[in-house]
């Protein structure tokens, strides 16, 4: 299949390879050492500094007493050092090569706008911040590696403009969500595209145990994959190995990446040797994870006889209006403990002028807050860079991962140890025992107790990966660079779920409604598989040349194909015998699945860059995408790109004027880009197919529900964005302002139609919706002393998402934990729909004469046009009248923000990170849930009479009851550590660090976190919380080591 893929290389990926392996060139050459120091303003040696003979590859990074040395061999002449570092002033200084070695040492300035940083935006060629019309965030490894994480998604936490990363669920691998500027499709992902030293990877969440939250019973509502929080495969990546993530937001990037970048770009860059002795880093850490917030339940010592739902009768019996004593538990204690955790790495990272090499190895374990929930990472990685030839080089990767976890379901299912404990009234003792040990029936629903969920179901998963890259580079002639990679991203997943026979009889409790056995009575078994296979080839040239002596031009060409290919397998099985644990041997097989897919992707581009004296910079760029998902007529579409800077503080006269001594930097940019979806819809989705079915006793075929138009074609984006970058008092305030407008059209809608039709639904392109947002980056060094130093960054996001068009007047959403989630145009995606307290003409709430809460009703004239109908004689809603519905939350934030601060004072450091989300709401199901079950605090009310009876059941079906607050700000990061610095000969530095994440949640939230989200990693059912792990508060405490 490789070769297969291989040969679609025709045309200009054959010619860059040939040129590649062909092309030759000689030179005369003196070789000399060039060495020195770099120290900053008040001389202290600055590790890390990247320092590089321009137009060719001699360099080395500083050492961690900021020394540098590299062999040049080049012929004698002039040339110019150019010393890079983020958070420094880039400076080029010249020097002439000649017979003897060279010394230059280096004082740099701190900086805080990084406009001389190297980025790298699609090329193996990067590119000036200076040179950019989009926003391109840059995070280093010593910020991602402060948060003592073993997730590099959730490292990047707000650290970034514009993405708002939520944690869906505390497991201990996690399930994280990453949205860059808002929601760009309804039926595809906005998820964006995420690559590693080249090498696309990919971040499904698939899987393969739980994938059925009803055990099989489909005949009662199983659905594979609705809705339950799993891993995503970022998981798999070490963050010990990242040197730095780059996060482009922008549609403008689709030009050079491909429409897979439609939702943006977390481009990954592992660390790589540098010329110099070797160089030994170990790390090692522990963690300790606990249950940040604990609920409190009700402690009432009596309770009402009868189901507390029963008065809703007219008639209210002794046995519902009756207490009676009971004792109470706290079920949390039962299912929560203390986690703890381990993190070692080890790399040895090192090279000479033509051969440099990195390699680790690394070890990550995490026990979940959840009893018997763990995490394990094996991870290696090897990276090589070589010269083959003055004109060749080439690097290669390779990192070989293996995790394997122990899990309990999560999520959208009544069997996850937190449902279990949120459905099951808190007076039962669950851990009573019968004679012979077993676990006892809990209720007269016959819930399944969760202790038996915590000892006995078996839920265990693991993964194999190998992501592999090779690219060449090539400068065959002066200013000519041919690059070609190739990348590799092959992993499976296994896993495999038993439920042992219960020992004691229970009912669904919500699939039959309390009355059905069980489906898993007599025991449950599953295996699922997952493989994935995905291969991209990446071809360009480069072309550079001066036009005049203020005017240079950089012209670039490529040519990408990907491929990826799916397959995915479950075996189910119900009915165990004695000591068997596996779904093949189950006495009564469960309809599983087998679902292959397969599709490619190939593109072309042309960027067209102009720089005038390094002030005005001006970039064009068209390319052609196209995808076998789609038909062939619709298949190839051309998009454009457009951008422009202007650095104004560059000029002449900015430099001559009075405000040149305070205002530093002021860059002016713009970008207009397109891109298309070619996640919309999934890779078969065009074709319509027909299952045999019999009919009135008649063979037949059944079609298709939804009917796919033939000739649907990618989602368009359009996004415009204009931005400034300015600094203040020598780079030392830093404020980065971008606003942007973004435009999806022909966006993928199932509309309904008319049954005779033969189908419920027709897919077609014909929707529409729009982002609009606005962010601002503050970056700022206080003070800057020998001894103490204060830096401090606050992030601000905004984003308004819209529907415009959805081709019908409202869209009801499958959906998770009941939440009413809804789509109309004129409304953010994904808002909450349902129906609502009655009240009055101020806003206050309408109750009975008991002083229980009523809903609105009346007449409903469309989904957002109502009218209300009241009781002439009580002035309270017309009892006879139907419920209404409207618009009763959101689940999209106003506004997301980060702040953070870092001092260092001599050795000792302290860094600081507040992550606030505001103006968003959160459907708990849970909350709804505790109180009907009399555990919760609002039941306890009623149990003691500080809230008449038949409360709860008079606001428990009313939605807006279930919409929550879920504005927070957290306490993302804490660490404090101290540099010792050169401990002895041998042991060049020591760093002992102490710190924590999610520690203090300053919310109104009534759950565990507002945070969470049952439905995984969905890109339209966000902020619905039901039986989501909450985010553990975490303790660490991690050395560092440099041999």
């Amino acid at each position: 299949m490789i070769t297969r893929v291989f040969m679609r290389l025709t045309g200009g990926g054959r010619v860059l390879l040939l040129l590649l392996m062909t092309c030759l060139a000689a030179t005369v050459s003196a070789q000399v050492k060039i060495s020195g120091k770099v120290t900053d303003e008040t001389g202290t040696p600055l590790p890390g500094i990247t320092v590089t003979l321009k137009n060719s590859k001699a360099g080395a990074n500083t050492t961690v007493d900021g020394l540098y040395s590299f062999m040049v061999n080049v012929p004698a002449g002039n040339y110019v050092l150019a010393v890079t570092g983020v958070g420094f002033t880039s400076q080029e200084i010249p020097v002439t090569i000649g017979t003897s070695n060279i010394t230059r040492d280096v004082t740099m300035g701190v900086s805080v706008s990084n406009l001389d940083e190297i980025v790298v935006t699609g090329t193996s060629q990067g590119t000036t911040r200076r040179q950019l019309g989009s926003y391109i965030s840059s995070v280093k490894a010593e910020d991602l590696n402060k948060g003592a994480t073993g997730n590099v998604l959730a490292a990047l936490q707000g650290k970034t403009a514009g993405a708002q990363i939520t944690q869906n669920s505390g497991d201990p691998s996690g399930g994280i969500s990453v949205k860059l500027r808002g929601i760009s499709t309804i039926g595809g992902s906005t998820e964006p595209l995420y690559i590693v030293d080249g090498v696309i990877v990919d971040n499904s969440s698939t899987r393969v145990t739980n994938a059925d939250p009803n055990y099989g019973a489909s005949t009662q509502g199983g659905n594979n994959f609705v809705g339950n929080v799993g891993q995503n495969r970022m998981a798999d990546i070490n963050p010990d190995d990242i040197e730095r993530v780059e996060v482009l937001n922008g549609a403008a990037a689709a030009a050079i990446y491909g429409s897979r970048a439609n939702a943006g770009v977390v481009q990954i860059f592992t660390k790589r040797g540098s010329t110099g002795a070797p160089v030994i880093n170990f790390s090692t850490g522990i963690s300790i994870n606990e249950l940040r917030k604990k609920l409190d339940v009700n402690r009432a010592p009596t309770k009402f006889g009868g189901n507390p739902n029963d008065s809703t009768q007219n008639i209210l019996t002794p046995a519902v209006v009756s207490k009676f004593p009971v004792q109470r538990y706290d079920y949390q204690d039962y299912i929560f403990r203390t986690g703890v955790g381990t993190d070692n790495n080890v790399s040895i990272a090192g090279g000479k002028d033509k051969t440099k090499y990195y390699a680790s190895a690394s070890y990550f374990y995490n026990q979940g807050i959840i009893k018997n929930t763990d995490f394990n990472r094996f991870s290696f990685r090897v990276n090589l860079d070589q010269e083959v030839t003055k004109w060749l080089t080439m690097n290669a990767t390779v990192n070989y991962v293996y995790s394997k976890s122990k899990e309990k379901p999560d999520g959208n299912t009544f069997y996850s140890p937190m449902n279990s404990v949120t459905i099951l009234g808190n007076y039962y003792d669950i851990q009573q025992r019968d004679a012979v040990g077993n676990l006892m029936k809990v209720g007269n629903l016959g819930r399944v107790n969760p202790v038996s969920i915590i000892e006995d179901f078996r839920q265990q998963q693991q993964v194999g990966r190998v992501i592999a890259g090779l690219g060449l580079k090539a400068n065959p002639i002066k200013n000519l660079t041919l690059d070609y990679h190739v990348g590799i991203d092959n992993y499976y997943q296994d896993g495999t779920t038993f439920v042992p026979p219960y020992a004691y009889n229970v009912s669904t409790g919500f699939y039959g409604g309390g009355t059905s056995l069980d489906p898993a009575q007599n025991g449950y078994a599953s295996a699922g598989t997952n493989t994935s296979f995905l291969i991209n080839h990446d071809a360009n040239a480069t072309y550079n040349a001066r036009i005049s002596n203020n005017l240079e031009s950089v012209t670039q060409v490529g040519y990408s194909v990907q491929y990826q290919r799916q397959h995915y397998s479950l075996q189910q099985g119900r009915g165990m015998p004695p000591f068997v644990q596996t779904a093949d041997k189950a006495t009564t097989a469960i309809p599983g699945a087998d679902q292959r897919s397969e599709f490619s992707i190939s593109g072309e581009y042309i960027q067209q860059n102009f720089k005038y004296r390094n002030q005005l910079f001006l970039t064009g760029a068209l390319r052609v995408d196209g995808s076998s998902v789609f038909g062939k007529n619709e298949r190839n579409l051309l998009y454009t790109k457009l951008s422009g800077s202007y650095v104004l503080s560059g000029t002449d006269f900015w430099a001559k004027s009075s405000v040149a001594k305070w205002w530093t930097l002021f860059k002016l940019r713009a970008a207009y880009g397109e891109s298309g979806n070619l996640t919309g819809i999934s890779p078969y989705a065009r074709y319509n197919t027909y299952v045999a079915n019999a009919f009135v006793g008649a063979s037949g075929f059944q079609g298709p529900l939804t009917y796919t138009d033939p000739d649907v074609k990618p989602e368009k984006q359009k996004e415009l964005e204009f931005g400034t970058d300015l600094s203040f008092l020598n780079d030392r305030i830093g404020l980065s302002v971008n606003y942007y407008r973004k435009k999806v059209e022909d966006l993928l809608i199932d509309r309904a139609v008319a049954q005779t039709n033969g189908y419920n639904f027709i897919r077609s392109n014909i929707g529409s919706l729009r982002n609009n947002g606005i962010e601002v980056v503050l970056n700022a060094i206080p003070v800057k002393t020998k001894d103490f130093s204060w830096s401090l960054t606050a992030i601000f996001n905004r984003n308004r998402n819209e529907a415009i068009n959805i081709g019908q007047s409202l869209v009801l959403l499958n959906t998770v934990g009941g939440a009413p989630v809804a789509i109309a145009a004129g409304y953010p995606i994904g808002f909450f729909y349902g129906t609502f307290y009655a009240r009055d003409a101020n806003g206050n709430i309408l109750t009975t004469p008991a002083g229980i809460p009523v809903t609105e009703r009346g007449t409903q004239k469309g989904p957002f046009d109502y009218q209300a109908q009241r009781d002439p004689a009580t002035g309270l809603p017309l009892a006879s009248a139907p419920a209404l519905n409207r618009k009763i939350g959101d689940p999209n934030p106003d506004w997301t923000g980060t702040f953070t601060t870092d001092l260092q004072y001599k050795k000792l450091g302290l860094h600081i990170q507040l992550d606030a989300v505001q103006g968003v709401d959160v459907f708990n199901a849970d909350f709804r849930t505790r109180q009907g079950v009399d555990n919760g605090k609002i039941a306890e009310q009623e149990d003691l009479g500080q809230l008449p009876r038949g409360w709860i059941a008079g606001v428990y079906n009313i939605q807006e009851f279930r919409i929550d607050d879920g504005s927070f700000v957290k306490l993302r990061e804490v660490s404090l550590s101290y540099d010792f610095g050169k401990v002895f000969k041998g042991l060049n530095n020591l760093t002992v660090s102490l710190g924590g994440r999610n520690l203090i949640s300053w919310d109104n939230y009534k759950g565990y976190d507002p945070e969470v989200n049952a439905a995984g990693q969905s890109t339209l059912l966000r902020g619905i919380d039901f039986g989501a792990v909450p985010v553990p508060r975490t303790y660490n405490l991690t050395v560092r080591a440099k041999f």
